[in-house]
């Protein structure tokens, strides 16, 4: 239960427990600190979003011109989004005085969190299947087309495309969303986080889109509750190869 202002207790849902956990001054911090801190996140994560997003939906090199005819290979992707959700707010992060990676979710997650995240996979095996079979998104995925066609392909861009997962995680539900919770409050931070999150899913099938959203609420509470974005990467990358699995196993003519 809550108090109040007025003395009133209110009911406390695991949710707003796990959002309230996290304080927004740490031993030894100050208000104008962690505005400092969280508005140094807002500004670096808000231009990696724009340029991200910019860049994700366009098909050519990052040197190259609209119209120049060129295609992108998928380490040149990989090594584009690694520099944008992974190496620059790292930089960011050991820049700050005082400021260590544990603090953005570099660290174990509590055990209860992770008993959910395993839970959450579960619940979401059915919504796969069912979204597997949707022409939208067998259109889409493997996101390498080559995936479907070879198994020592599949598994080299299934191992890499973990590695940019866990950039993807540690950059909404890590660098985002403990960053902004130090000045602007839990709630906030993770609203904003899932915002962002699902702006860079812009270009997906519509569906992905859209849940997207909740998807992002959902996995900044997760964060939040178990002080770490780790199980959150393994939530996000372990649907995602499952997903790949179905939708080749859907399609004919693919690997099985």
């Amino acid at each position: 239960m809550n108090m109040t202002d007025t003395g009133r207790e209110e009911p406390t849902t695991e949710a707003t427990t796990a959002v309230e956990a996290v304080p927004r001054q740490p031993v030894g911090g100050t208000r104008a600190r962690n505005f400092f801190v969280s508005s140094i996140v807002g500004v670096v994560g808000l231009t990696v979003v724009v340029f991200l997003t910019r860049y994700n939906m366009q098909p050519y090199p990052v040197w190259a011109t609209t119209g120049s005819g060129l295609g992108r290979s998928w380490e040149e992707y990989l090594l584009v989004n690694v520099t944008g959700l992974l190496l620059l707010p790292m930089l960011a992060v050991l820049a700050m005085p005082a400021e260590t990676p544990a603090a953005y979710g570099w660290s174990r997650p509590v055990a209860a969190s992770a008993r959910i995240a395993a839970a959450l996979y579960i619940a979401m095996l059915p919504v796969l299947y069912w979204a597997a079979r949707l022409p939208a998104f067998q259109q889409y995925y493997p996101i390498q087309p080559q995936a479907a066609q070879s198994w020592a392909y599949l598994a080299y861009f299934e191992l890499t495309y973990g590695m940019y997962m866990l950039t993807w995680e540690f950059f909404f539900r890590g660098f985002l969303t403990f960053g902004l919770a130090r000045g602007f409050g839990p709630w906030a931070a993770v609203i904003l986080q899932a915002v962002a999150f699902g702006i860079m899913h812009i270009g997906k099938p519509m569906p992905e889109i859209i849940g997207s959203f909740a998807a992002g609420i959902a996995l900044g509470i997760l964060a939040l509750k178990g002080r770490s974005f780790l199980h959150c990467f393994v939530l996000h990358w372990a649907c995602a190869l499952t997903f790949d699995l179905m939708i080749i196993r859907a399609v004919p003519g693919g690997l099985f």
